[in-house]
């Protein structure tokens, strides 16, 4: 049954899966900030342990530079933990709509056929009104002198 809702329901249906993809987009961005700080930490600890065996080897450049890369990454992380945190509580707000439209639709039908079920029951007492009605007068004309 169509009801007055279902443009609502499927726009924000739609809107939804639209917030789905880019959920998950995000999530593959962090995932791979974060393999890229695993990565920038296992290859500081590898040069530490070579400059380390190494006296003459100069490496506060390097080390500096590891560490600003280190800074960057932290910082890309935070923003895009809180980008995803954004797009979760919209995605959660979405979908709290999408019920409450999803509820009102429900209800529309429910109310219709309700109307229905009344409807047909109306219409089968009137059958059964007018049956007695008919038969009564045929009662009376029969008693009739």
């Amino acid at each position: 049954m169509k009801t007055p809702y279902d443009a609502a329901l499927r726009v924000q249906r739609r809107e939804i899966d639209e917030m789905s993809v880019a959920i998950s987009r995000e999530q593959g961005v962090l995932a791979a900030v974060e393999q890229a700080q695993a990565d920038a930490h296992a290859a500081r600890s590898r040069e530490k342990a070579v400059a380390g065996a190494d006296l003459g080897f100069v490496s506060h450049g390097y080390f500096a530079r590891l560490r600003a890369e280190q800074r960057q990454l932290t910082g890309l992380q935070a923003e895009l933990a809180q980008r995803l945190e954004g797009l979760r509580a919209e995605a959660v707000e979405a979908f709290g709509t999408f019920r409450t439209i999803e509820s009102a639709a429900e209800a529309f039908k429910q109310e219709a056929e309700r109307a229905q079920a009344n409807a047909e029951q109306a219409g089968i007492d009137d059958i059964a009104a007018m049956a007695f009605i008919k038969a009564r007068r045929s009662i009376r004309r029969e008693k009739r002198p």
